[in-house]
């Protein structure tokens, strides 16, 4: 019946996610938890402007908001330019990390803003 095809689907997006969720902590160990942590508390947000531009929204865990342009694995927390840049001792941030891992799990709100907002929001990221 109708429920039971839910269930196998549901069933089948849980065994995903978890999967998912794995393969990602062997690729990026410790970083793994606190990026699950950003999602858990729902900070991930694509910010999608009437003409339907986008840009992703992080926040984190002292408040400050960080902007990921789309084409870009570049963020600008303090812990990218450490790690990443300087120390060269990471590939990405758990800000980056939660992006990509909402996206694969298809878990992603979106926020409407108006042109106006939108590009006052650009010209406000701090590259």
């Amino acid at each position: 019946g109708y429920s039971c095809d839910f269930e196998n689907s549901m069933h089948a997006k849980q065994w995903y996610q978890r999967r998912v969720r794995g393969n990602i902590f062997q690729l990026c160990g410790d970083m793994t938890v606190p990026a699950l942590a950003i999602i858990d508390q729902k900070h991930v947000h694509k910010i999608v402007s009437p003409d339907g531009r986008y840009v992703f929204q992080v926040q984190g865990a002292n408040g400050n908001r960080y902007t990921r342009l789309t084409e870009e694995l570049y963020c600008n927390c303090l812990s990218f330019k450490n790690y990443v840049i300087l120390k060269q001792s990471s590939f990405l941030c758990k800000h980056i990390l939660a992006i990509l891992i909402s996206l694969a799990l298809d878990n992603v709100p979106v926020e409407q803003f108006k042109d106006n907002e939108y590009l006052d929001m650009l010209l406000s990221y701090d590259y």
